[in-house]
């Protein structure tokens, strides 16, 4: 954004759009998105549990399948977004899959602290 200034305008404006897109799907509050990271971090800050991390996961998981029909269905205009969204599911899916391991490594630490 802040080479836009030296551009030409023709091409400027658009760069300068498709830019702050990506600024607001980065932020978007999903799990590998950085917003999703934040968000995390706030959450184990406040609460340092596994079980909070699995809920954000799964609402994470909820939201982006609810993303991913509604883009689906808004195809022709929405493929771009589309197939980030199934990016993101399966990143989500991968992340779901070892879910376990966070927990059992949680209470291994734990019981080792203690």
């Amino acid at each position: 954004m802040a080479i836009t200034p030296l551009l030409d305008p023709l091409f400027a404006d658009p760069f300068l759009k498709i830019q702050l897109i990506l600024l607001a799907i980065n932020l978007v509050p999903i799990w590998p998105l950085d917003g999703g990271r934040v968000v995390l971090s706030l959450i184990l800050i406040f609460s340092p549990k596994a079980r909070n991390y699995v809920m954000f996961l799964a609402i994470s998981l909820l939201l982006i399948s609810l993303i991913v029909v509604v883009t689906f269905i808004l195809i022709p205009k929405t493929l771009f977004l589309f197939v980030l969204s199934i990016f993101l599911l399966i990143k989500i899916i991968e992340e779901w899959r070892y879910r376990k391991f966070r927990l059992a490594f949680e209470k291994y630490v734990m019981n080792r602290l203690t």
